[in-house]
């Protein structure tokens, strides 16, 4: 309890200061003028995409699930998740909708957890292959991710190439536990031994379970189906960041297309900072990304991240808080449940997840 009480107070200080970079130096009175422009039939458009992206979702981890719940199940369940991650720290929507995906069909949480880390991954991949192409063509972005550092050493860009290679492994490594269940198994056995475990059998369980999450691997159909609808996934997104700039008249025309692709790229790794639903780092995220590429000014580029985020996140909240109306599923009981599972990784698509 008093590390997880420690977690929460570190995710609560993360969030403190995420929205303290995305708000320092912002004039409210030109982003209250922003918001007057914006175009109410892209906005509409914006959202339609927006709930494309989820339908595209959960058919992607249906497949990732072994297709063992139906589409319905697989819609409610994302949103459950960004309903959660959106409300609570720590990122508890992943096993939050891993517990809730137990209750639904014949999957563990366990096992509907490891899909989940799966499909982090795979998305880390092609944003950042997404980041590759498009920033040679964004000179002034390119130069500030190459001169910026962490702890003076470690450049942004070289940061970035890193976790795009992590993923290329994770990826490769995640095939070959698919592959070699059996031997990641007795390895298993092997490490219980050698501790001495007492009733391993018992300690295996967990593994058994985890393993089951990467039976949809061993498919090359099935792999095939889920880097298509990854692909699909990740050309819609873009597209509902295009339609917002669309509609936001206050953003300088041009490049839209371009600007649309270096936002998708920088509000996901906006998302990795561990503030609850991305409020704030989203926001500084996009608003430099467009400041430092595209040259647009810092209020503008903080009104659009504020429509495209608040569409997304409020559409997730929304649809998540009825799935659990219409399932009969307590809010209370189900992160009760979800605290007794271990986190995903800290990747998070620009989805409100």
């Amino acid at each position: 309890m008093k590390k997880r009480s420690l977690q929460i107070i570190g995710t609560l200080i993360f969030s403190a200061l995420a929205l303290y970079a995305a708000l320092h130096g912002v004039d409210f009175t030109e982003v209250s003028a922003a918001l007057e422009q914006v175009r109410l039939g892209w906005l509409l458009l914006t959202l339609g995409l927006i709930l494309l992206t989820l339908v595209v979702r959960a058919q992607r981890w249906r497949i990732f699930l072994g297709r063992k719940l139906s589409f319905r199940d697989t819609f409610g369940l994302i949103n459950i998740g960004y309903l959660v991650s959106g409300v609570l720290p720590m990122r508890a929507g992943d096993p939050a909708r891993a517990v809730a995906a137990s209750a639904r069909g014949p999957v563990s949480a366990l096992a509907a957890l490891s899909t989940v880390v799966v499909e982090r991954v795979l998305d880390m991949f092609l944003v950042v292959i997404m980041l590759i192409v498009t920033l040679p063509f964004v000179p002034g972005l390119r130069a500030y991710l190459a001169g910026g550092q962490v702890a003076g050493s470690l450049s942004y860009q070289l940061i970035i190439g890193l976790s795009g290679v992590l993923a290329l492994g994770l990826l490769v490594a995640f095939v070959l536990v698919a592959l070699f269940p059996q031997k990641i198994e007795a390895l298993a056995r092997r490490v219980l031994a050698l501790l001495h475990i007492p009733n391993p059998e018992r300690c295996l369980k967990p593994v058994q379970h985890a393993l089951d999450g990467f039976i949809a691997l061993r498919s090359a159909r099935e792999g095939a189906a889920m880097l298509l609808w990854s692909v699909l996934l990740w050309i819609v997104t873009p597209l509902y960041f295009l339609t917002g700039l669309q509609a936001c008249p206050f953003i300088p025309g041009g490049d839209s297309v371009l600007k649309a692709a270096v936002v998708t790229w920088s509000s996901a790794f906006g998302m990795v900072f561990p503030a609850t639903g991305g409020l704030g780092s989203f926001h500084f995220a996009v608003r430099e990304a467009l400041f430092w590429g595209f040259d647009i000014a810092r209020e503008p580029g903080f009104t659009y991240a504020v429509i495209v985020h608040a569409l997304a996140y409020l559409t997730g909240i929304i649809l998540g808080a009825l799935t659990l109306l219409v399932w009969g599923i307590s809010f209370k009981s189900l992160v009760s449940n979800a605290q007794q599972v271990e986190p995903s990784p800290e990747f998070n698509s620009p989805s409100p997840s």
